[in-house]
């Protein structure tokens, strides 16, 4: 049999109720407030620190347009300090080593782009630093080195670093492995590709065709 209850009774009970359980609620409230507020936080934190970081890789770019290495150089170094694992580190180490490049000293330049790399969270930017690197290392001659680094790259920059390694091959002499990375490279670049039309040269510079790379 069903059991009615005033208004009394059920204020009672909701009163008990919330006496052994109001501050359960209370501090789930509170825990849900907060983490509202740290997340508003967080993001707000992280909007002014790419702003910054954009801000200083803005610096950088007019200085270097400007031709005041010195300065450029400053501008880079401060991104790298404050705001290394950014983008903006990425973008300012690869036009740091591009002026180093320009000013005949590809040591640091290499230097650079190693020391930018590791520190991002996106694989893919690490991997662009890799093929600045390699592309240097050729350039000086340190060819096992680039293929050693080359290997770490990944399906999305496969075109650029299958001719790298057929560059790095070719140097040692090794041209039917060449032969067969020029193809590789060819296979993973699109038929619009601006490279394109090199790759295809050097290949055929070395006596291959995408069909007959072995020729």
């Amino acid at each position: 049999m069903a059991i009615d209850m005033d208004e009394h009774e059920q204020g009672e009970l909701v009163r008990a109720w919330l006496r052994q359980n109001g501050a359960t609620i209370v501090t789930g409230i509170l825990v849900g407030v907060a983490a509202i507020l740290g997340w508003n936080w967080w993001q707000t934190q992280q909007a002014n620190k790419a702003f910054a970081a954009g801000t200083e890789y803005h610096r950088m770019v007019i200085a270097a347009e400007g031709g005041d290495l010195a300065q450029a150089r400053a501008h880079s170094e401060a991104i790298q300090s404050d705001f290394g694992d950014s983008p903006y580190a990425v973008l300012a180490a690869l036009r740091q080593a591009s002026l180093e490049v320009a000013q005949g000293d590809h040591e640091a330049a290499i230097a650079t782009l190693e020391a930018a790399r590791g520190r991002n969270a996106d694989p893919a930017l690490d991997e662009l630093l890799a093929l600045r690197k390699a592309r240097l290392q050729i350039a000086a001659g340190d060819h096992e080195q680039a293929l050693s680094l080359l290997e770490g790259v990944g399906a999305g920059y496969a075109g650029m670093a299958h001719e790298l390694r057929g560059d790095a091959l070719q140097a040692l002499g090794r041209d039917r492995e060449a032969r067969m990375a020029y193809v590789d490279a060819l296979t993973h670049l699109d038929s619009a590709a601006p490279s394109r039309a090199l790759v295809e040269f050097k290949l055929n510079d070395l006596g291959g065709s995408v069909d007959a790379p072995e020729a």
